[in-house]
């Protein structure tokens, strides 16, 4: 299933006219694929780090912490692509809440792929939730005849000073509330879900990952945040305000890594310790 799987990750990603890497047939690897869509979104392109797993929840936390990383230098989105997480199927439009990163069933990855409208829903811990524009809530309620907060209440079966902080953007809305409040006002009304990584949950791992880094590495690259990776074709990654790379002993280094740093959009810091000496690869994009 995750050859089918992959293979049917890469044609949506082909059929958009996608540059994809596929990274080959070895499963540890953090991820499986490399994709980046032109003029995805205001002339930008877009880049995702793809994990593909049927079981989108059994995705070891090594591996999020070196997507995480691998997003960080990259200035891309590391997501999950599966079936299922845990005992369920995954529900299209619903991001599932990994350590940090989501991950999606593959009707919402096309949707992704196609920028048609963001992700509305987040699950995670077992609740499903939206966050609400409430501007737009507020000015959409009092543009219906002068709705009042008591009158929305009722109509979502709840209380006043609920939908009054859903104005406030204080709290977020149930599953059962969002697709009410969709019904009323349309999907607008809800905030797209921001796919971009939050590292709360790993921070200490990412912290770690910085001090494994060799002294000798660090020494060669001092003015470089350094990253170390664990289930990547680089060992460390290393970024800065104005440039990103992946770091490899210039001895050991294969096509295959000069082929996911082209289509991540970073460059190559090859290195030779013995001579302290460090060759700066631009990204050949």
């Amino acid at each position: 299933m995750s050859n089918e799987l992959i293979t049917h990750v890469l044609s949506l990603a082909a059929s958009r006219r996608a540059k994809v890497l596929l990274v080959g047939g070895d499963s540890s690897l953090s991820y499986d694929a490399i994709i980046r869509i032109p003029n995805y979104r205001d002339n930008e392109e877009g880049k995702f780090i793809v994990k593909v797993k049927e079981d989108a929840d059994r995705v070891s936390r090594e591996a999020i912490v070196d997507l995480i990383v691998l997003s960080r230098v990259s200035n891309s989105t590391p997501i999950i692509v599966g079936i299922n997480y845990g005992d369920e199927e995954m529900a299209d439009g619903v991001a599932y809440k990994v350590h940090g990163i989501y991950a999606v069933g593959i009707r919402t990855f096309k949707r992704i792929l196609d920028n048609e409208g963001g992700v509305k829903f987040v699950k995670d811990k077992g609740i499903v939730r939206a966050s609400v524009k409430g501007q737009l809530l507020r000015r959409l309620r009092e543009d219906r005849g002068g709705m009042s907060l008591g009158d929305l209440a009722k109509i979502l079966g709840v209380t006043r000073r609920t939908v009054y902080e859903y104005e406030r953007e204080s709290i977020e809305a149930s599953e059962r509330t969002a697709r009410i409040l969709i019904n009323i006002f349309n999907e607008d009304i809800l905030n797209d879900v921001n796919l971009r990584p939050r590292d709360e949950e790993v921070i200490n791992e990412v912290r770690e990952r910085e001090e494994m880094v060799d002294e000798d590495i660090k020494e060669l690259l001092p003015s470089f945040r350094l990253y170390s990776l664990l289930k990547a074709h680089t060992k460390v990654a290393a970024h800065s305000q104005s440039e990103s790379y992946l770091v490899e002993d210039k001895r050991r280094v294969s096509n295959e890594v000069f082929n996911v740093a082209k289509v991540l959009g970073v460059g190559l810091a090859l290195i030779e310790s013995d001579k302290r000496d460090v060759e700066f690869l631009e990204s050949r994009n």
